[in-house]
């Protein structure tokens, strides 16, 4: 009996190897903790994308661009002879500086004498100060001035979302086309009216957003050209001008109801035959209602 060994619990086994599991692990996170953290950002993470820029890491409303659209409005003041030369020097001035001519109109007006133009373009940033400078040149003069900006950033990047979207859904259709395995010609022509449907959605997208871009990386110039006609010295005594200028009026007038009458007579001429014998159709009938009712 003295020389048999007792066989050692379960309990005590379980235990014992925990103990040395716990033994072995604590000097792993000692050693883990003399570790010091690295106090840069992690290479490859938006945060060190955001520093190697040169921008601080504010979060994600600081790396979004912002998409401004600013535009001028310009009023000028000029003889009413000197309109149409000053045009046309803004639009050479214009198409020295890379702009682009959206509108340009010039009226006249016969009656009065009266001129007025306008004039609508797109200039890039840094040609935007000798243009407006040339403006003021004589015998124009500036009469009224006015600045808009406008947010553009929400529409951009809701186009760019949207183009990145179905530029994705067309390679998946493009590669669906190419390796499938099925020859069922209506499961083919059904992706194929699909990715047409998709390429005609990018199409449409990359206009607006070559659109919004146009917008908000070059600046918007409108100018009214408003000729002056010059005053005529007062007369001694009696001022019979406004008389005159009544009297042409009503000359004017009473041309402008004369051509309107001729042309509404034009207008009805060929149709007074028919007219006339609907008219007498409608009476015909009427008389013979008459007779039958008597």
């Amino acid at each position: 009996m003295m020389g048999y060994a007792r066989r050692p619990s379960l309990p005590l086994v379980l235990a014992a190897c925990l103990a040395a599991a716990a033994c072995g692990k604590a000097p792993e996170k000692k050693e883990m903790a003399t570790v010091a953290r690295p106090t840069g950002p992690i290479p490859g993470a938006k945060e060190d994308f955001v520093t190697s820029f040169g921008m601080a890491p504010q979060g994600l409303d600081a790396m979004k661009p912002k998409y401004v659209a600013v535009s001028h409005s310009y009023t000028l003041h000029l003889p009413a002879d000197a309109v149409e030369a000053a045009q046309r020097r803004d639009l050479d001035a214009c198409a020295k500086l890379g702009c682009q001519i959206l509108e340009s109109q010039l009226n006249r007006n016969g009656y009065r004498g009266q001129i007025n133009a306008h004039t609508s373009l797109r200039l890039p940033p840094a040609a935007l100060a000798p243009f407006t400078a040339s403006l003021a040149a004589p015998p124009a003069e500036i009469a009224a001035h006015s600045e808009t900006s406008e947010d553009k950033t929400l529409a951009v990047l809701d186009v760019d979302k949207r183009l990145e979207t179905k530029i994705a859904l067309r390679e998946r259709l493009t590669t669906l086309l190419r390796e499938t395995s099925t020859k069922n010609v209506g499961d083919l022509l059904n992706v194929e009216h699909t990715l047409a449907q998709v390429q005609g959605d990018i199409e449409s997208a990359t206009a607006q957003r070559d659109y919004l871009r146009t917008q908000t990386e070059m600046v918007k110039v409108d100018i009214r050209y408003e000729g002056i006609q010059p005053d005529e010295p007062k007369p001694n005594g009696v001022d019979w001008r406004p008389l005159k200028a009544a009297a042409k009026d009503f000359a004017d007038i009473l041309v402008d109801s004369l051509a309107n009458v001729m042309t509404f007579t034009a207008r009805i001429l060929p149709w007074m035959p028919l007219a006339a014998l609907a008219g007498w159709l409608l009476r015909l009938v009427w008389r013979r209602w008459r007779r039958k009712a008597a």
